[in-house]
């Protein structure tokens, strides 16, 4: 009988060990339950990151692709404007006839293009146009240079004019040799040319003109 209350003890302390035991492993499996909802909860934080840069690396292409697209039609622009461009070819000018030609720089002296019109008249005297018209020429390349004031060349032309056998530009002349001496203050020899013409020449048209300035010297 001395033995019961060392059994009587036994066995509460063996129930209470099994009782520590249980409480134990259901802390163990709820710890273990915590990890793995974490760990799944992780998993699927990293997956959506993983959709997120999954997106904008799609993204970041497709704009690297309307990049290159963009640089290579630029690179094709500047590679055209890099291309030397030929000039136009220019329109072949209309062939003149001596008289047409000789309106044309008449023309052209009367809208004071005077480099344009010395050039056609020059044109005409280098194709040997004959002395009939070649004397005119002459002279409108003078009235031209007298309209640039350039009067030492001007009046080269008009001496080239006198040397004409028949003309019937000599008193014209006279009268343009006295302009350019006048322009220049060479009076005296201004008056010589103007007395010129209205002695020598009184049908020309400038006698009245060459009056008139011979007068006020």
């Amino acid at each position: 009988m001395k033995l019961r209350p060392y059994l009587a003890c036994a066995f509460l302390a063996s129930f209470l060990w099994i009782g520590c035991e249980s409480s134990e492993e259901a802390m163990r499996r709820e710890a273990e339950a915590r990890q793995r909802q974490e760990e799944q909860q992780r998993l699927a934080q990293l997956e959506s990151e993983n959709a997120s840069l999954k997106q904008q690396a799609a993204r970041l292409e497709a704009e690297n692709k309307g990049l290159l697209a963009r640089v290579a039609e630029l690179e094709k622009k500047i590679a055209e404007m890099s291309r030397p461009v030929e000039p136009p070819k220019p329109e072949p000018k209309p062939v003149l006839g001596p008289m047409s030609a000789y309106e044309s720089g008449l023309q052209a002296f009367n809208e004071k293009r005077y480099d344009d019109a010395i050039a056609i008249f020059q044109d005409l005297l280098s194709m040997g146009v004959e002395e009939s018209l070649a004397d005119n020429c002459q002279y409108w390349i003078g009235e031209s240079l007298f309209g640039k004031q350039q009067y030492a060349e001007a009046m080269k032309q008009f001496e080239t004019v006198l040397e004409y056998k028949v003309t019937e530009k000599k008193g014209d002349a006279y009268y343009m040799l006295g302009r350019c001496y006048e322009a220049q203050g060479n009076k005296a020899k201004a008056k010589e040319m103007y007395e010129k013409v209205v002695k020598d020449y009184p049908t020309n048209d400038l006698v009245k003109k060459a009056k008139e300035r011979w007068g006020k010297l």
